[in-house]
């Protein structure tokens, strides 16, 4: 469950139970918020696969560094 931290006071407020949202705001309005909220990408990075990790931080975690890419411009040029 999310516990919202009120930095300014220092403290932890308990989270809010859905009953009393929907009870507040209605079935259909936390529904369509719910529904929202999935497909919107405003502050996640998204999921990270370790092709995406540069060299340095693959070398941290214990993994094979990736091959440099390929310098040669392309033979039809």
């Amino acid at each position: 469950m999310n516990t919202l931290l009120d930095r300014r006071a220092g403290r932890i407020e308990p989270p809010i139970p859905v009953a009393v949202v929907i009870e507040q705001h209605g079935a259909w309005r936390v529904l369509l918020a719910a529904i929202a909220a999935l497909f919107d990408a405003r502050g996640r990075s998204g999921e990270l696969r370790p092709g995406d990790l540069g060299n340095h931080l693959r070398r941290d975690i214990g993994l094979p560094p990736l091959p440099e890419p390929w310098s040669e411009p392309p033979r039809w040029m």
